[in-house]
């Protein structure tokens, strides 16, 4: 049964995930930005980048920083707009079959690679096997994908062994995503990182260099193959490439960024601390920037001891108490939220509080009791974060500090991002890891609960499993709903992880860059430096 694009999303909506609410909701400064006279054309973006990522390759991981990068030279079959709504990209229509097992997708003509080919089926399909195999988001879907084919040049046709109602939202995902990039590329790369070399995508901007810890350079891909639809916004729609380069410095000191705005260094800084934002708030020539940006989680290593034991895991819920962690770290209450769902309140169709109702839970006898129950046998747990984030840091300390407090011996492991990220893959490195995981938009993209991971600290969980079915195949949203609240329940019973705190991202600009929208993350088209 054919549909239309539009057609099929309203009969669809119910496996269709976005949050209902604009950014302007997020309990910080509106940014969307009206534009100041007519566009300038050219000129360098100078961007102060807190971490130095590990890859660019946006497909292999879920990281925020390769993200924020990535997602300007690489771009996906379909994505969300600025209301997290699923919209086509390099796609241009697609058709679900009757029994809802095949989906026949039209790819736009004329999208051009960086390398300046065009974007073929054989190219999707090439990367839609890659993502299958090295994507967290794409391994799930990979359960229930039965084939993937070229019809002819610009169609593709996906075949699934039973119905699964999450198809559409994850390839839609924002992190570790369905990124579009030539066969051959694809098929040389196969499961590991791409290179240097390998960065080729159809985005507005293009790989450039990168030299490692100093700064990572993209520029103006000059064939750039533009929708038309000027209102969708996120990160589809119309996007006009305005800046001749970008470069992304790496800055690791919140004070730095803020004087180099001030001097003109830059144009554009992120992650500053909330307890900044009143010195941002002063500068005239700095506009403040505020996104949701999900939260803050610790995570312990599940594959030995101690945290194998529940009764440890359990003792860490109940010595923790969150709330003094929060108003520690962030200082300002616009800029983090107690609230133990998995997803945020503005996501409404993925939203329930049900099942979080011992979030809280701070109890440091009770902590204590469990501990003495439980198989710690007194050795250092070795807390492991990131010293490029002041986030993490705080997080960190205070936990080392309310743990002591009933009985554990702690000791801090700090690392730089890339080596931090190196680090996390092996459980002898560390015993919980301190992080925090932004703003997803399907339980699929929960890479803190993805099984047997290291960013999951090797979850394995036969109720986690079993959720995530009924969650591909439900058809309404009562069940949805329903499942949300067992999603709920099921991480404060098993404690995979313990979160901390939903967070809001403060960003800063210079005032001089024009019709500036955030989003969830910077995205530098169409937007422009004023003279």
């Amino acid at each position: 049964m054919k549909r239309s694009y539009l057609l099929t999303i309203a009969i669809l909506f119910i496996f269709v995930l976005f949050g209902c609410a604009s950014q302007d909701d997020s309990g910080g400064e509106s940014n969307s930005g009206e534009q100041a006279g007519e566009p300038i054309e050219g000129g360098a973006l100078n961007v102060a980048f807190s971490s130095d990522p590990d890859t660019l390759d946006w497909m292999s991981t879920g990281a925020t920083a390769t993200r924020d990068v990535g997602w300007h030279i690489f771009e996906t079959l379909f994505t969300l707009d600025k209301d997290y709504q699923i919209k086509p990209m390099i796609a241009e229509d697609y058709k679900v079959s009757d029994d809802q097992k095949v989906y026949s997708i039209t790819i736009r003509e004329g999208v051009n690679f960086h390398d300046n080919s065009a974007v073929t089926a054989e190219d999707v399909v090439a990367s839609i096997e890659r993502w299958r195999k090295v994507s967290s988001v794409g391994t799930i879907a990979n359960d229930y994908i039965e084939a993937v084919e070229a019809v002819d040049e610009l169609t593709v046709e996906i075949t699934l062994n039973e119905v699964y109602n999450s198809l559409m939202s994850d390839m839609a995902a924002p992190k570790s995503a369905l990124m579009i990039i030539p066969k051959e590329i694809s098929e040389a790369a196969g499961e590991r990182p791409l290179t240097a070399e390998q960065y080729i995508g159809t985005g507005p901007f293009k790989f450039e260099n990168w030299e490692r810890g100093n700064e990572i350079v993209l520029t103006r891909f000059e064939d750039y193959s533009a929708r038309k639809e000027e209102d969708w916004g996120g990160l589809t729609g119309e996007k006009i490439a305005y800046f001749d380069e970008i470069k992304f410095l790496i800055v690791k000191d919140p004070q730095v960024m803020i004087n180099g705005l001030k001097t003109g260094i830059y144009d554009y800084a992120q992650s500053i601390p909330p307890d900044l934002y009143e010195v941002v708030e002063s500068e005239p020539s700095i506009d403040p920037v505020t996104y949701i940006n999900g939260y803050s989680v610790t995570t312990p290593d599940k594959t030995e001891a101690p945290f194998d034991d529940l009764k440890v895991r359990q003792a860490l819920n109940y010595a923790l108490n969150k709330e003094v962690i929060a108003e520690s770290t962030y200082g300002n209450k616009d800029f983090y939220s107690m609230d133990g769902a998995l997803f945020d309140p503005e996501q409404k169709v993925l939203y329930s509080d049900k099942g979080t109702e011992d979030y809280l839970a701070y109890d440091k006898e009770k902590a204590k009791q469990l501990l003495e129950e439980s198989d710690y046998n007194g050795k250092p747990i070795k807390i492991m974060y990131s010293n490029d984030s002041e986030t993490y840091k705080r997080i960190s300390q205070i936990m080392k500090q309310q743990m002591e407090e009933v009985g554990f011996l702690v000791e801090l492991v700090p690392y730089e991002w890339a080596t931090y990220l190196e680090k996390w893959s092996d459980p002898a490195n560390w015993d919980l890891v301190v992080v925090g995981w932004s703003t997803r938009f399907s339980p699929s993209e929960l890479g803190m609960l993805i099984q047997d991971t290291s960013s999951s600290g090797w979850y394995n969980s036969e109720k986690w499993g079993s959720l995530l079915d009924a969650w591909s195949v439900a058809e309404s949203p009562e069940e949805r709903e329903e499942i949300l609240a067992d999603m709920n329940q099921t991480v404060n019973d098993e404690l995979p992880f313990l979160k901390i705190a939903n967070e809001t991202k403060l960003d800063i600009k210079s005032e001089k860059i024009q019709a500036y929208d955030s989003w969830v993350g910077q995205r530098f088209w169409n937007t422009w430096k004023s003279e």
